[in-house]
Order: C-alpha cells, then structure tokens, then sequence
C-alpha cells in the first residue's frame, strides 16, 4: 500500500477544499500520517482519522512552536488514543533560529536551543510512557553544529527504540549511523529535484531500503512535476518513481517496502 508517512493535511492551507484532497487519497486507496505541529493541530489530524479510512496521528509541537505555546505533557497525554501511532513532530530547529523568525527574534540562541531540547525531551518521554514511535524534526543552519548528530546522541541516550529523521538533509555519512542505530530516515519531494540534490539522492540510493519512508510533507517540498504547487499527499507516488529510478528497481518494490517499513515503525494495523 503507498503510504505518505508525514503529512499536514490538518493545517489551514487545506481548510477550503480538505475534503477534494482527502478524496483524492482515498481514491488512491493509500494511508497517510497527519502531524501535529501545535496543540490544535494535533488534535485535528486525530480527528481527520475519525472520517477517513487509513488515517493517522501523530501529535507534537513543532521547535520552531515553543515559545507559541506550553508543552504540557497531560494536555498531549490527554489527546493518545489508538488513532495515535506517534509522538512529533519534535526536535531542533537551528536553520529558524539563525533567521531571528519573530518568536525567537529577542531572544539568545542559547536560551533557544535550551528551549527548543527541554521540549524535546518531553516528547521523548511522552513516547517512551506509551510505547510510540517518534517524528523527529531536524533543520541545519548553526555554524559549527550538526543537528542530525545532536538529535542522534540524545535519542539514543534516552533509550528510544522506533523513530524516523523526518524530511533528511544531511550527510550520507550521518544518514549510514542513523540506520544503523535502528532508525529511519524520511525522504520527501526535493528528491526529485533537477539541480543541488546529488547528496540526497545519493542518500535514497545508498541507504538500506528497509530503513526509508516515503514522505510528502504537505503542504510544503512539492516534488516534480507540481513543483510550485501546494503539495499533497498523493504527490508522494512521485517520491516512490525517483527512489525505484535512482536504485534500478520498480516504483511497486518502493512502495511495498516502504509500507512495510512503516507498518514496523509506526505498528500499524
């Protein structure tokens, strides 16, 4: 079954035609994992799941969200029932703290990273008391830190055994030790861009197939041809075609195992 293992189909972007687009997925007959970015849009993918065949959850509050509002564990407590199969999306954030995005703007960059780790590791908990898979949410831009790395040392300090490096952007070399602690690492629609991609695609080459999920992360990174468009989750067939184009196999080999993949990861039914 094709599978889009990080979606936002919960957000506002598809407020005025969620219903088209959720009936487009359901014509493919495929699943999807709605992600949480905040409170209330955690609780929307939870109950996109009550309306929709093949529907999940995942609920989290973004880093970029942390000084948006307070993670308090018994609020997200709260939401976990069997639509969720998640905790995220979480993590660091250091590309946003370098551009001083307004919530961070007043703030020290250490005060931030502490901020954005506490939160982290609240996630970490929540998954470990109800036994979830975690989304982790990575993005690069401090001089002189490597965020993969950094989120690498702390989940596997904390004991978490299932989690995906949601939306991968660095290095092979990092990729090869994340898979080989036992996690996965996602790819998303800038695989199959035209131009600046060679490493990512070298990644979805080179990378254990039973270690990648397929992902659309939409709205955002439409992958080719709907470049320019607002994504969707249909759109992540396209991830499929250039992973089975990079590696030589067929786009039924990558999808199939990466509903495998993701049934492992996520235990779903």
């Amino acid at each position: 079954m094709l599978i889009d293992t990080h979606s936002h189909l919960n957000f506002k972007a598809y407020d005025k035609d969620r219903d088209q687009v959720i009936a487009r997925c359901q014509e493919k007959g495929m699943a999807v994992i709605n992600v949480g970015a905040q409170f209330q849009t955690s609780r929307t993918a939870i109950e996109l799941c009550d309306d929709y065949n093949n529907f999940y959850a995942s609920v989290g509050l973004h880093p970029i969200h942390v000084y948006d509002e307070d993670f308090e564990i018994k609020d997200y407590q709260a939401l976990i029932d069997d639509r969720v199969v998640a905790v995220g999306e979480t993590g660091y954030d250091f590309y946003h703290i370098t551009l001083k995005r307004d919530n961070f703007k007043d703030k020290p960059q250490d005060e931030i990273i502490a901020k954005q780790k506490e939160v982290f590791l609240k996630h970490l908990d929540l998954a470990l008391e109800n036994d979830l898979a975690v989304i982790l949410h990575g993005r690069n831009g401090i001089e002189g830190r490597e965020v993969y790395s950094e989120m690498l040392d702390i989940v596997k300090e904390k004991g978490i055994k299932r989690a995906v490096f949601h939306f991968y952007s660095g290095s092979l070399e990092i990729g090869k030790k994340i898979t080989e602690a036992g996690y996965y690492i996602g790819i998303d629609g800038p695989v199959t861009f035209k131009k600046n991609v060679e490493e990512l695609q070298e990644i979805a080459k080179l990378i254990p197939l039973d270690k990648i999920l397929i992902e659309t992360d939409s709205p955002y990174l439409t992958p080719e041809p709907h470049r320019g468009e607002r994504n969707e989750s249909i759109y992540v067939e396209h991830v499929a075609e250039k992973i089975a184009e990079l590696r030589g196999i067929s786009k039924d080999e990558v999808i199939e195992q990466t509903w495998q993949n993701a049934k492992n990861l996520f235990r779903l039914d």
